[in-house]
């Protein structure tokens, strides 16, 4: 029997080791942890922004904040052009932030404004029964039974700050990319929008505890940069209620025995500084965002022990030209090179936040979280295919990997294909700081595909730019050439991106440690988007999701297999996500969380991934 029939959820027999372990979950409290806020001498003083008067609910169980509530309002899209760089000032004043949220639009209010204490003890749900029977299913404990996660290993979920906080405008916080974006006609395909959407900023103490009671030791998650610098800018306010937050989040995540995993961008780019000078299309953006690193460290030194600076590069810099969703750059930037040059400042602000991070003494890790995979040929009766990989492994894991853990510079498939004018050069100095600005390797190992040249072959494709498979020139293929059977199951249409390939999961792991060996590895983010989740209106369906729990089993089994058979240092892996959250372009209706969010009562429910989940965590 196979790792992948033997993990499938289709033969999984949850038993009752995990309702044994945390069925019952009681929030320790009086855990006091000092830690201190102080930020960095260079910065300015705390911005207090303007406020109005909001009714709040008090802060007491969940249920009854949500008991009567419906969150349902109706925000109407619009699709005013953004405004020309360089013509908002750089006056940092209440009245510039009113002018940066006049730009969103009108933006819909939290039903409630205060911290929502934790409804404890969380008592898990009985284990969902077996969906085939056990002579042909075989129970957790009896799948590679002499195999077991390693000590210390982080056994995680995560999120991001936009896709679950919600209360955009609370305590401050300045308007992002994605709160203007969300509020342009046609950007979000089901009209949804981040501005309540989980509100986990609110609803935290309560995610966390039903992420403890599952078992989960760590959960990584972003800050959002414009709750820390409404206005993006080294010289901009602090807005100490935005630091204030984090600190209590990361707080009560370990009195929980939760450990903090804080991601510093995660694509919520401050509006502020797309207005300023185009985001990460610009010089500038290397020290603004080395300054907000500097602040976010110190102020919380000692209690975070993992950092990323940066989440799925090669994804954000792709669509650099969605942000903020109408094609604003910074001048000498172009559409033809706007993404490399995305890349090119990326790779320096990453690189100048770990050189801060290790001139401040600051405890623990630091990496960023890689995307994409290496891939296997499609055809093994031609060399072009094999030749497709390594250029696919070039252009997209490999344009971050090769410079921060390979050479320091750019994989040389690309500088062999873009002249200095699309893809700017590093110097020998900044070469030398990029090399090396990791302490492991992460990667978000969601899917692997197979990867062919493309029909006119890669020489003619590599030697014409107008090509539309230029420069890469390759392809990636969802279904088997031989055969025509698709590599995996596939997900929620509006996820198309995704299969399910956990046969891929040790080969991949096995070329990442190849090409760019490292130490540790962690599979940062890994999920699956249950298919018709976000369409279903009987609640008992939309829990037992079976498509997701077999993707995770089967993915732990091979992640487990790699660990003992072949060796790979792997140390963590993390669930996307703790709960349905805002899938970016696809809203609220793509559904890739472990717990249902009610987005009318706000209201949590485990799903059967979560029981497995914490079934496979206490073998």
């Amino acid at each position: 029997m196979t790792i992948l029939r033997s993990f499938s959820i289709w033969h999984l027999a949850l038993l009752s080791a995990c309702a044994a372990q945390s069925g019952i979950f009681s929030a320790t409290s009086g855990l006091s942890i000092s830690a201190s806020s102080t930020l960095p001498e260079s910065s300015p003083s705390s911005f207090t922004p303007s406020t109005s008067t909001v009714t709040s609910a008090p802060a007491t169980m969940v249920t009854s904040l949500l008991g009567s509530l419906s969150t349902t309002t109706t925000v109407t899209p619009t699709s005013a052009p953004f405004i020309p760089i360089g013509s908002l000032p750089r006056n940092y004043t209440n009245e510039t932030l009113n002018e940066l949220w006049s730009l969103v639009g009108e933006v819909e209010e939290p039903p409630f404004t205060t911290t929502a204490e934790a409804e404890v003890p969380v008592t898990l749900p009985a284990s969902a029964p077996p969906v085939y029977p056990t002579w042909y299913a075989v129970t957790p404990e009896k799948v590679l039974p002499d195999l077991k996660l390693p000590k210390n290993f982080k056994f995680g979920v995560a999120t991001a700050a936009y896709q679950v906080e919600g209360a955009a405008k609370l305590e401050g916080k300045g308007p992002t990319g994605w709160d203007w974006g969300g509020h342009q006609l046609g950007t979000i395909i089901d009209g949804t929008n981040g501005d309540v959407v989980d509100l986990q900023y609110l609803l935290y103490k309560n995610d966390t505890a039903r992420t403890a009671a599952l078992g989960f030791n760590a959960h990584s998650f972003s800050i959002s940069w414009a709750r820390i610098f409404p206005f993006g800018t080294s010289d901009s306010p602090v807005n100490q209620e935005g630091l204030d937050h984090y600190s209590d989040l990361i707080d009560y995540s370990l009195s929980l025995g939760v450990q903090p995993v804080v991601t510093l961008f995660h694509w919520d780019m401050p509006l502020a500084l797309s207005a300023f000078y185009g985001g990460l299309t610009s010089e500038e953006f290397v020290g603004d965002f080395a300054n907000y690193a500097a602040t976010v460290f110190k102020a919380y030194n000692g209690r975070v022990k993992t950092w990323y600076t940066f989440n799925e590069p090669h994804v954000y810099c792709s669509q650099i030209l969605a942000y903020p969703f109408n094609s604003t750059l910074s001048p000498n930037v172009t559409v033809g090179n706007a993404m490399y040059h995305c890349a090119y400042y990326l790779l320096k602000a990453h690189a100048r936040a770990v050189k801060v991070f290790r001139e401040m003494g600051i405890e623990g890790e630091i990496a960023f979280k890689n995307d994409g995979f290496v891939g296997k040929p499609w055809r093994t009766n031609t060399t072009e295919d094999a030749e497709a990989v390594e250029r696919n492994a070039a252009f997209y894991i490999g344009m971050f990997s090769e410079p921060v853990y390979g050479s320091g510079d750019w994989p040389k498939l690309m500088t062999d294909t873009l002249n200095e004018t699309i893809l700017p050069r590093f110097t020998e100095e900044e070469k030398k700081e990029i090399k090396g600005s990791a302490d492991f390797f992460a990667i978000d190992l969601y899917r692997s595909l197979w990867v062919a040249a493309p029909e006119n072959g890669i020489a003619a494709c590599a030697s014409n730019s107008s090509d539309p498979n230029w420069p890469a020139c390759n392809i990636q293929l969802f279904y088997d050439s031989a055969t025509g059977w698709p590599i995996g199951y596939t997900p929620e249409a509006t996820a198309n991106w995704l299969a399910a390939t956990p046969q891929n999961v040790r080969h991949e792991l096995k070329e990442l440690n190849k090409r760019w060996p490292y130490d540790k590895i962690y599979i940062a983010e890994f999920g699956f988007a249950q298919a018709e989740e976000g369409i279903r209106t009987d609640l008992a369906f939309i829990l037992d999701d079976a498509d997701r729990t077999n993707y995770y089993m089967t993915y732990l089994g091979e992640a487990l297999l790699a660990i003992h058979e072949d060796g790979i240092p792997l140390e963590g892996t993390f669930a996307w996500a703790m709960v349905d959250n805002a899938e970016w372009n696809s809203g609220t209706s793509t559904r890739f969380g472990i717990q249902n969010v009610n987005y009318t009562t706000l209201e949590r429910h485990f799903k059967r991934s979560a029981l497995a989940l914490c079934e496979l965590r206490f073998i």
